[in-house]
């Protein structure tokens, strides 16, 4: 990738950074949209992927993270992280990366 295509990745990462920043949590298991008013309950692994996101982890660094915390394989981290920004996506929680 060069590195217009790096700076364009790193943008969309801040940007979602912002936009998962609205959310507060309550406990480990709740966390509240505080721009759409929406709650949700979350699993162990979805909290700890929205408090990296909130970190300023990016996309690349999360199946990482999650891989070491959880103790799991790549391929399932890989999986479980896509799944989830995925779901986020659908919610407008971070952006679709082809806008």
């Amino acid at each position: 990738m060069g590195s217009s295509g790096r700076r364009a990745e790193k943008n969309k990462d801040n940007k979602d950074k912002d936009r998962v920043s609205r959310l507060r949590f309550y406990g480990d298991k709740f966390v509240l949209d505080t721009v759409s008013g929406s709650f949700y309950r979350l699993t162990p692994t979805a909290g700890f992927i929205l408090k990296a996101l909130i970190d300023g982890k990016d996309h690349d660094q999360l199946a990482e993270i999650v891989e070491n915390r959880f103790g799991t394989n790549r391929s399932s981290a890989t999986r479980d992280v896509e799944l989830f920004l995925s779901e986020l996506r659908s919610l407008e929680i971070i952006e679709n990366p082809w806008h």
